[in-house]
């Protein structure tokens, strides 16, 4: 089995499930039926690290939602996938886009729609609040709850295994 670190070094793509890892999960409904969530800034920075990197990220999410798609497009995400609750085809479409494997991809989530990434990917990552069954599943649980800047762990957890991360850190 490879380890924590072996895993991050061959990630190439990192897909991150939305709702309850880059949010808390909570939706604002407005009397008019419209709702809003809040993203974490370190989350972006995170984004825009990886990137900077040569490493994608994209957003694939059970709900689609205006702000899933305002965030990708503000964040500058190509690949985002709101309102697909069945995910494995999207690794796949992404898969051949870069021209990965699934050992190449990270994915994190929270919930049981995203079991048969986590079960596929090189690299299954979580947040601290995730479902049990999620839990189960992966290689590295972060120690914040989703919302709180899951993808920022899990970035520097790969850059700093592909000793990219003081080049990031030296840009400020």
């Amino acid at each position: 089995m490879p380890t924590l670190l072996e895993r991050a070094q061959a990630i190439r793509l990192v897909c991150t499930d939305v709702d309850g890892v880059l949010t808390q999960g909570h939706l604002h409904f407005a009397a008019d039926g419209t709702h809003t969530k809040a993203f974490h800034v370190r989350d972006g920075a995170a984004t825009v690290y990886l990137k900077r990197c040569g490493i994608p990220v994209a957003f694939i999410s059970g709900l689609d939602s205006p702000s899933t798609w305002a965030r990708a497009k503000h964040l500058g995400v190509e690949d985002c996938f709101a309102g697909h609750l069945v995910k494995g085809p999207v690794l796949d479409q992404l898969c051949a886009k870069y021209g990965l494997e699934p050992h190449q991809v990270a994915h994190i989530g929270d919930d049981l729609p995203d079991l048969p990434l986590l079960r596929r990917v090189g690299l299954a990552c979580c947040p601290a609040d995730a479902v049990d069954e999620v839990k189960a599943h992966c290689h590295l649980q972060v120690n914040v709850n989703g919302g709180q800047g899951v993808l920022r762990v899990v970035a520097e957890t790969i850059l700093k295994a592909q000793g990219l991360w003081d080049g990031v850190v030296e840009e400020y």
